[in-house]
């Protein structure tokens, strides 16, 4: 198993992806990190420094419950342990797609280059071969996880060492919120391990898991908006779309609420993995049984 575990590491490291997606991670979340850090300093402020550069309305023209929402806003996101685990995992936006893209691509190269015809020739047991694919891609998004992770930890010492507010590396929030994250990135390289099985072709396979991560976060909390708006204006109409993947790696990864009323990080999780065990059951059940050419 070991043997075979390293022969695809090796497919994997001897082909550009990797290089690629691995560079795109550390530099997306250099940008992402810098960002949060940019947007962190006017939280940091005293409240009436926040409020004047926050809002053009003169204070004096702004209504007790105005005043008492932006309080709020400033206290949950200028509480520091709430800063630094945003800084800590940032990247995922863009991360947990690249690791659901590169899991695409492990399993649709074979398909393109039909070299998984001699793989299963070669191991005949096709269910070891599965067994170190998969593995393979847990590793592979563990890696970008770690990538990303190394590129916040070093934007985040900078930054909160020059407003000496410690790092929060021993906050529990901050500690789940990074092992939140990397749950994340191997349930997604779950998930797209699945797609790939599931949509021998590449293009195909890489555009349906990019619509699913970013298109159906976009336009479903577009649509549960407009409903719970305009047509049912309960709380449980915001709570479901909890069961749309790239929502649920949202709440999930986010510390704090997604959104007023959002479900508990547990529920995103629980969706999540769910989603994740569905695919790699389904794309190991196909690999199985299916023909390949």
């Amino acid at each position: 198993m070991t043997g075979l575990i390293g022969s695809e590491l090796l497919k994997l490291r001897t082909v550009r992806t990797w290089w690629t997606v691995g560079a795109a991670m550390a530099g997306t979340t250099l940008l992402m990190a810098s960002w949060y850090c940019w947007q962190a300093t006017n939280f940091m402020q005293p409240f009436e420094d926040y409020l004047a550069g926050a809002i053009l309305t003169p204070r004096q023209d702004m209504s007790a419950e105005q005043i008492a929402t932006m309080h709020r806003l400033w206290e949950t996101q200028g509480d520091v342990g709430h800063i630094a685990a945003t800084i800590y995992t940032s990247g995922q936006a863009v991360g947990l797609l690249l690791a659901g893209v590169l899991a695409v691509l492990l399993v649709t190269d074979e398909y393109q280059h039909r070299t998984l015809t001699a793989t299963f020739l070669a191991t005949p047991r096709r269910g070891r071969v599965i067994a170190a694919k998969l593995a393979v891609v847990v590793i592979a998004s563990a890696g970008l996880w770690l990538v990303s992770t190394v590129v916040d930890l070093v934007v985040g010492t900078v930054f909160l060492t020059s407003r000496d507010v410690g790092l929060q590396l021993g906050s529990p929030d901050v500690v789940s919120a990074v092992l939140l994250n990397l749950a994340a990135y191997v349930v997604w390289g779950v998930f797209g391990f699945g797609l790939g099985v599931l949509i021998r072709n590449q293009v195909i396979a890489t555009v349906t898991a990019t619509a699913l991560y970013f298109l159906t976060s976009v336009v479903v909390a577009f649509a549960f908006r407009a409903i719970h708006e305009l047509v049912i204006e309960e709380d449980w109409v915001l709570k479901v779309q909890v069961i749309i993947p790239g929502v649920a790696s949202q709440i999930m990864t986010t510390p704090g609420e997604l959104f007023a009323g959002a479900p508990a990080q547990w529920t995103g999780a629980v969706v999540l993995v769910a989603y994740g065990l569905t695919a790699g059951l389904v794309g190991t059940v196909l690999l199985r049984r299916r023909d390949v050419v």
